[in-house]
């Protein structure tokens, strides 16, 4: 069983009767919610009985008719009867009675409960000033219906959704094509910060939004559902937004639905993530859709008052203006002097007469589009805020085709991602960070416009890399001839393959003498690591926490530095050990020494 409803421009919903009772009235809470000011905020409910529906008016201002005939109290339905609420007329239909779908430009709307509101007090037959007392009592009890506050999950799973028959199967799988450009819309970020400004281009007919990656708009927010809602092209070519059972639901333009149909300007809200949906088309047709909606005509006439006014305002300053310059009739002649001045280019207006009026200055030439030129000039420049001006300007104007809107967008991302990078890599090397500095020259982007900076920041960070003159000391001491064969018994006869390949082995011989306070022989061990396989981080790692334990804070340091240079990104000790060496940058006099608490954390294989 359905429940047909047209309103009074004939516009037709279908209500599936669904539920033992359904409630019918204009605030937020009912199963059914028409908005006509005539329909009273809980009006009429139906209910099922005993294989009937009954209609039953629930003291409604305007009261309930049936076939013409105002309802009092409770009254069965049968198939046909016309019911009447406000501009509103419904009729219920069997299933299969209408093969036909009723057409209508009504989008499916989803109410939420509210906090409970009084109910409506009878009142004696309506006069003029009854009813104008009902409005204003009702407008100031409705006040929260205005605050679009997004229903909850489980008002909506419990409410009855008001859908369009075409919109029954909204659903259902699609076959996804792609958008040609000029028929692609687009959708703007308004909020929240960490998003603004982002657009996402329409270009398939179905789109899914949602806070993880699988979405073809992914918004990491806490707000939004995994999937929250698709945005979807029919065969009309209209555009709709269908929510996705998402918790926090959806609202077009400030009300909850569960499906509606966009036009350009729409702002959709999905918990804190608020979208414009922008239409295709030139600047100037976005500027006249914003014309044609409620309040532009407001202000068009606002402007027209405001000209006229200061029109008036310069008229009346010209004519008191002539007044003061103007002399009177009695004022005797000026007296022409024996050499007279030269006649002036510009003839002067006769005393008396009236000036003439001043020609009002040439228009001013219209401002010139913005060209691909000026955004590279910009860039170049590494004024990005005027270069994303300009881009923002050519994606308006359609001044670029989308791909090249795009490229232009990732370089401008990048050169922007290289400006904060340089900033992090000279504030490292000017506190004297090495590692931190080469870690930021690591991941540094490949950037135009601040190459030859960064070229001279690489030099500057070389230098900093050096080995310290102490330890350069010891190596050219000529009392200490440079090994060049392993030192230790068990590193003898060893390898690099065999190093990488047994480097867990090497780790616990390392541990075992380091426990048995064996430090020299540890130390021993943990060179010839580095001797036989230099490119091999964990050697420089054990010697790092080796000569911390020996209170050699330089070379504890260096060989931490080898090892962030040479380990991954993923190392499991890379994290920690640049820790250590932020808090412990050497100041040139060895004197500090790494204390063994801040070594790094013993891994799985025992070191």
């Amino acid at each position: 069983m359905k429940l047909i409803i047209e309103d009074d421009e004939g516009r037709k919903t279908v209500v599936p009767f669904v539920r033992d009772e359904i409630t019918i009235g204009r605030q937020e809470g009912n199963t059914i919610r028409l908005t006509e000011r005539n329909v009273s905020r809980r009006h009429a409910r139906l209910v099922r009985l005993n294989g009937h529906v009954v209609l039953e008016d629930l003291g409604s201002y305007n009261g309930t008719r049936i076939n013409g005939e105002r309802v009092a109290g409770q009254l069965p339905l049968k198939e046909g009867d016309l019911i009447q609420i406000g501009d509103y007329d419904l009729a219920l239909q069997v299933e299969g009675a209408a093969n036909a779908a009723p057409t209508g430009a009504i989008t499916a709307k989803v109410p939420a409960s509210r906090r409970p509101e009084p109910e409506e007090e009878d009142a004696p037959a309506p006069s003029a000033s009854q009813d104008d007392a009902e409005d204003e009592e009702e407008d100031d009890a409705d006040g929260d219906e205005h605050d679009h506050t997004p229903p909850s999950a489980e008002a909506r799973r419990n409410a009855t959704s008001i859908i369009r028959m075409d919109q029954m199967e909204a659903d259902r799988p699609r076959k996804v094509e792609r958008v040609p450009e000029d028929e692609q819309p687009r959708l703007l970020v308004l909020a929240p910060t960490e998003f603004k400004g982002q657009e996402y281009d329409c270009n398939r007919t179905e789109l899914r939004i949602g806070r993880t990656s699988e979405n073809d708009i992914a918004l990491d927010h806490r707000s939004l559902s995994r999937t929250h809602a698709k945005v979807v092209r029919e065969a009309t070519g209209e555009w709709r937004v269908i929510d996705m059972q998402s918790a926090n639901g959806m609202t077009v333009n400030g009300e909850s639905y569960a499906q509606a149909t966009l036009s350009h300007g729409d702002i959709i809200e999905m918990g804190h993530v608020k979208l414009r949906f922008v239409g295709p088309g030139t600047l100037s047709e976005d500027l006249a859709a914003q014309g044609d909606r409620p309040g532009s005509k407001k202000l068009v006439v606002g402007i027209v008052v405001a000209f006229l006014s200061i029109a008036a305002g310069a008229a009346l300053f010209v004519i008191k203006g002539q007044d003061l310059v103007t002399p009177t009739t009695d004022t005797p002649p000026p007296v022409v002097a024996n050499n007279p001045p030269q006649v002036p280019d510009k003839p002067v207006a006769a005393v008396g007469t009236t000036p003439e009026t001043p020609q009002p200055p040439p228009e001013a030439p219209p401002e010139p589009k913005a060209t691909e030129q000026d955004f590279e000039t910009a860039l170049t420049a590494a004024d990005f805020d005027k270069a994303r001006t300009v881009l923002d300007a050519l994606r308006a104007e359609k001044g670029v085709p989308v791909g090249k809107a795009k490229d232009l967008q990732q370089r401008l991302t990048l050169e922007t991602q290289a400006q904060q990078q340089l900033a992090v890599l000279e504030e490292a090397l000017k506190n004297n960070k090495v590692a931190e500095a080469t870690a930021a020259a690591k991941t540094f982007p490949k950037t135009v416009v601040f190459a030859s900076r960064f070229e001279e920041l690489k030099k500057q960070l070389e230098e900093a890399q050096r080995p310290p003159p102490g330890e350069a000391t010891v190596a050219t001491n000529p009392a200490q001839k440079p090994s060049t064969a392993p030192t230790s018994d068990f590193m003898r006869g060893k390898t690099a393959a065999d190093v990488e390949r047994d480097i867990t082995d090497v780790q616990t011989e390392v541990q075992r003498l380091s426990k048995a306070k064996d430090i020299p022989g540890a130390l021993e061990v943990a060179k010839d690591c580095a001797l036989i396989a230099p490119r091999l981080p964990e050697c420089h790692l054990m010697l790092g926490v080796l000569y911390a334990k020996s209170n050699n804070q330089a070379l504890s340091l260096k060989h931490y530095a080898q090892f962030v240079t040479l380990a991954p990104p993923g190392h499991a000790k890379r994290a920690r050990v640049i820790e250590i060496l932020s808090n412990n940058s050497p100041k040139g006099d060895g004197s500090a020494a790494v204390p063994p608490s801040e070594n790094p954390p013993a891994s799985s294989n025992g070191q």
